[in-house]
């Protein structure tokens, strides 16, 4: 299995943090998102990723050059990122969607056993998930019954959970998905302002599982504004280690949604 990361964007709600930096490359603790991105997935036995970039794509590649892990990393330019949104970054790598691969948005900053309980599902499509008293606008909002998801949006008028935007597709799930990347970018264009959630809503809505997987107090934060940033540099070592110390610790440092 294979992941494939998706970090073109430039992030300008990051400004002026992201003015010359790609978001990914963005430092916490002693490394970078992407860095941890990379420890956690070869800790959970992933040895082969796929970037997509756009902005900042040599940064990347000069970053990657001093890697230190054994994961074998293979860019992918989006040369349509500041143009469209990330349905057509993932339609850039389709022609790595040759097996089952990992989904992971490029500003996730999470807790490595998240991605354990996802690679121990056996499920063809799965979301990690996670349920909450409220939702805010920003959130990637789920309705999930019997313990599948029904509908995926931000704008959606109820929520049962949140996506973590950490997913797998695996099976007929992934070829489906591969099929649905094709048909919505011909028909949209590849300067599309769709995401790529409108890619799993349509595999939702033509019968195929998709499977709702809670990360329970596991911590996971997106980092899109400086005020997410700022949280994940002063609560780095909730996101780090093989267990959560305290459940309570990230309820009370008020993780951002």
């Amino acid at each position: 299995m294979k992941a494939i990361v998706l970090a073109a964007g430039q992030g300008r709600r990051l400004w002026p943090f992201t003015a010359n930096c790609p978001k990914c490359l963005l430092p916490i603790g002693a490394g970078s998102i992407l860095e941890q991105q990379l420890a956690n997935l070869e800790g959970a036995g992933i040895r082969e990723v796929v970037l997509v970039c756009g902005f900042g794509i040599e940064r990347i590649r000069t970053a990657l050059a001093a890697f230190q892990g054994k994961l074998s990393v293979k860019l992918r330019y989006n040369p349509f990122y500041a143009l469209a949104d990330n349905l057509v970054s993932l339609w850039t790598a389709r022609a790595e969607m040759d097996r089952d691969f990992l989904l992971l948005n490029g500003d996730n900053v999470f807790h490595p056993q998240i991605l354990q309980h996802l690679l121990a599902t056996e499920d063809c499509c799965c979301l990690m998930i996670r349920r909450k008293v409220c939702y805010d606008p920003d959130d990637m909002k789920l309705h999930v019954q019997d313990g599948q998801v029904r509908a995926i949006g931000k704008s959606l008028p109820a929520a049962h959970a949140e996506s973590v935007g950490i997913m797998r597709f695996a099976g007929e799930g992934r070829r489906c998905l591969l099929g649905i990347l094709e048909e919505l970018v011909a028909r949209a264009g590849t300067t599309s302002k769709l995401r790529y959630v409108a890619g799993v809503q349509r595999l939702i809505d033509l019968g195929h599982p998709v499977v709702g997987c809670e990360v329970g107090d596991l911590p996971w934060a997106d980092v899109d504004t400086p005020e997410d940033l700022h949280f994940v540099r002063r609560h780095l070592h909730l996101f780090q280690g093989d267990e959560v110390e305290a459940q309570g610790q990230l309820r009370a440092a008020e993780t951002p949604a």
